[in-house]
């Protein structure tokens, strides 16, 4: 066991070392009142020139034990002469709101609140007290749940303004440091209790290890963790490479990658283009099960489809994977009348009655023939099971759906596709994609009217 005197010479140089912080910048100290975080306050203190500003999130969890760590806290940073700000949050409540667990409700309430403290106060480095161990049961917890290289790299000495100067000490020597400086400190009942997975690898996964493997069990991790994480720099670097090889486009919040260039690349590269995907897509909770699911996909046919965390799919059409936000199915239906624009429920339609039909300029225009659509007024409507046109320039009625298959639009965008429908419930035009035949501009036309279709997600 390292002496506890050596301790802020290490914190000091480690801090130094991954340029954590500097003389004269502010640190946001997370401060629970448990051993860790105020071994973390007392080193932040002895550097010299530091703004700190202390940092705790009352999760609401213990009652009056959770009121007693919050006055605790605020106690001891007046003693360091330390600005102390506190947030509260109903972590029960936010975890049935969001379906999570209790441990990932506190977690995004504690940040989320740290975030906001760091904009209040100007900036600065966020700065938890996550330690050797802490990034070791990470590293298992990791390794059981079957998460990739990244995963494996286990908690990151510094990212997105978040910085963890204890990363380098384990906690026996932390609990040693403050015994030898008599901090006073809170301990947190519920770390006593297994029923959290984290607080079960705590106290009954690491100690068989160091029992059954090796005393230096959590050390031997930690440097695995450190030869994982410049790994997972490199794949990063490479799955940046394949993801932008495969994406045929973006828009809206996904990702559309070829299958054709996908399936061209090797397993490892086809797996870190979904993964990079998903991480922009799907967040953090996809998991390799979700990466395997959309790889299925490449054997399915177009149509098939799964569902991601955040509210996310990935399904396969005609040519390619679109992975993005699963688009709400929500039918509609307008009329409208000739001569007027209207501004519909993301789209922009509008008719106008001309002498003759005009030059092809895009998709989103075109001409139809006014005697053909009847006199009443007609319909601006979400696709329906079973509708059917006829394509122009082809001689037979063809499903709308299959029309969609067969122009790659994902089963999910399929009800945002407006159809313009006559008073007898024939489909004009398929907005922005095709006209239908009986309806076009002859020689024989005597009244043409002129239709115009603009939405962001025309393509």
């Amino acid at each position: 066991m390292l002496s506890p005197n050596t301790l802020p010479m290490r914190f000091s140089e480690y801090r130094r070392t991954h340029g954590l912080f500097g003389e004269h910048d502010t640190v946001i100290a997370a401060v629970s009142g448990g051993v860790d975080s105020m071994v973390l306050l007392d080193l932040l203190a002895r550097e010299r020139g530091v703004s700190v500003v202390v940092g705790h999130f009352n999760h609401g969890l213990r009652g009056a034990e959770s009121d007693g760590d919050e006055e605790f806290v605020a106690r001891r940073a007046g003693e360091y002469g330390f600005p102390f700000h506190a947030g509260r949050g109903d972590t029960a409540a936010e975890s049935g709101r969001r379906k999570v667990g209790i441990q990932e409700a506190a977690r995004e309430l504690r940040y989320g609140f740290l975030r906001q403290l760091r904009e209040s106060v100007g900036g600065g480095r966020i700065a938890t007290a996550h330690h050797a161990d802490d990034n070791a049961e990470t590293i298992l917890l990791h390794l059981f749940r079957g998460t990739g290289v990244q995963g494996m790299a286990g908690i990151p000495v510094a990212r997105d303004g978040i910085i963890r100067p204890l990363l380098f000490a384990g906690r026996a020597e932390i609990e040693d440091f403050a015994r030898h400086e008599r901090l006073p400190f809170r301990t947190d009942s519920s770390n006593a209790h297994d029923e959290y997975t984290r607080n079960a690898v705590r106290h009954q996964v690491l100690p068989l290890l160091k029992d059954v493997v090796s005393p230096s069990v959590v050390e031997n991790i930690n440097r695995s963790g450190e030869n994982f994480r410049a790994l997972a720099t490199y794949i990063m670097e490479e799955a940046g490479k394949a993801l932008g090889a495969c994406t045929s486009g973006r828009g809206d919040g996904g990702i559309r990658l070829s299958l054709d260039r996908l399936a061209a690349q090797p397993l490892l590269l086809r797996q870190l283009a979904v993964r990079a995907a998903l991480d922009e897509t799907a967040g953090a909770a996809a998991s390799a099960e979700h990466v395997e699911s959309v790889l299925a996909l490449l054997e399915n046919a177009p149509g098939a489809s799964v569902m991601l965390p955040g509210g996310a799919t990935a399904e396969r059409t005609r040519g390619e994977l679109v992975i993005g936000p699963a688009a709400p199915s929500v039918e509609f239906a307008y009329t409208v009348e000739v001569g007027r624009s209207y501004e519909l429920r993301g789209f922009r339609f509008a008719t106008t009655v001309v002498s003759a039909r005009g030059p092809a300029s895009g998709r989103g225009t075109e001409y139809a023939d006014a005697t053909s659509t009847g006199p009443g007024p007609l319909t601006l409507r979400s696709w329906h099971e079973g509708d059917a046109f006829v394509p122009l320039g082809m001689g037979g009625r063809k499903k709308v759906s299959d029309y969609f298959v067969d122009e790659k639009v994902p089963a999910r965008d399929k009800k945002s596709v407006p159809l313009l429908v006559t008073p007898g419930g024939e489909i004009v035009w398929v907005c922005g994609m095709r006209l239908d035949d009986r309806f076009k501009v002859t020689p024989a036309t005597r009244r043409v009217i002129k239709l115009e279709y603009s939405s962001p997600h025309q393509a």
